[in-house]
């Protein structure tokens, strides 16, 4: 019998114990189905590129994507590691950009779409969002795009 302890008090708990195996199983013998054999896992390689995710803090509001969704334009702010570098807040472990957050979301989709999409969110005023393409860099396609 096990005990286990809460602020509420002591609660009893029954364990059960699973059988042992027979010296035959444990050699990898078939008797659970098993297969019979040793079973070894490979693991699998991946770019890191592909999985580590990024905080991007605009204004208070915090976003989150993958690294890999950024590197597809390294010609902006966002895409160039040397770049956003000067915008990390290693405390936070953030990216922090203190911009119109409104803006942020069709910015980000332009990095999520993979083809640099671009829509101006109806709420932005168009002089408020060019700024904003300005100061992340996405070029004067990008602009010719909205």
């Amino acid at each position: 019998m096990a005990y286990l302890t809460t602020q509420q008090g002591v609660i009893s708990q029954g364990l059960r114990s699973l059988p042992k195996l027979s010296s035959q199983d444990e050699e990898g013998g078939a008797a659970h189905g098993f297969g019979g054999g040793h079973t070894h896992f490979e693991p699998i390689p991946h770019d890191h590129d592909f999985c580590e995710r990024v905080v991007i803090n605009v204004s208070g509001l915090r976003f989150e994507t993958q690294l890999r969704t950024l590197n597809q334009f390294p010609d902006t702010l966002l895409g160039d590691p040397d770049r956003r570098l000067r915008y990390f807040d290693p405390l936070r472990n953030e990216y922090f950009f203190d911009r119109n957050r409104p803006s942020f979301d069709a910015i980000l989709y332009y990095y999520q779409s993979g083809s640099g999409r671009l829509r101006r969110p109806v709420n932005v005023p168009l002089d408020v969002f060019s700024e904003e393409i300005k100061f992340y860099e996405l070029g004067e396609q990008a602009t010719n795009k909205f």
